[in-house]
């Protein structure tokens, strides 16, 4: 597939999310579906663009054809969204602290870092000021699961 191909079905699936997620805010109060709205045709008007200049350009950027690399390097920004939303599921079936702990190592583990007593002390400093902010200071309610 050439590279104006894969930016024409960027484009074109960027538009189809958008309307989706502009049909979900249609039945919101004007006060809190005014931000979704704006930003839904902001992006159909940016694809739209893309589209144009997908027909009108002549930049040597997109001479040629799409390869695609399945490696994990590649892969590892799909891999973390995937952690990202396990995460947010087991928030409210595990408990915040524990699942954002396993979060956070799991994530460091999987994008290279391998400084394991940084990793370490930066949790102890971020998991403390979370507890104390959240919990103690401003008193808020955290998901609690069957751990936390």
């Amino acid at each position: 597939m050439s590279k104006l191909w894969a930016e024409r079905l960027t484009a074109i699936g960027m538009i189809v999310v958008a309307l989706f997620f502009l049909t979900q805010s249609v039945g919101m109060p004007e006060s809190s579906g005014t931000f979704p709205k704006f930003t839904e045709f902001v992006i159909m008007l940016l694809a739209v663009v893309m589209i144009v200049r997908s027909f009108m350009t002549h930049d040597k950027r997109f001479e040629g054809n799409v390869h695609f690399d399945f490696s994990y390097i590649a892969m590892k920004p799909f891999y973390v969204m995937i952690v990202a939303c396990l995460y947010g599921y087991a928030v409210f079936e595990v408990g915040f602290y524990v699942s954002s702990i396993v979060f956070y190592f799991l994530v460091t583990y999987m994008t290279g870092i391998r400084a394991y007593k940084v990793m370490g002390a930066v949790a102890v400093v971020l998991f403390l000021l979370l507890y104390l902010f959240f919990t103690i200071a401003l008193d808020a309610e955290l998901p609690e699961g069957f751990l936390l």
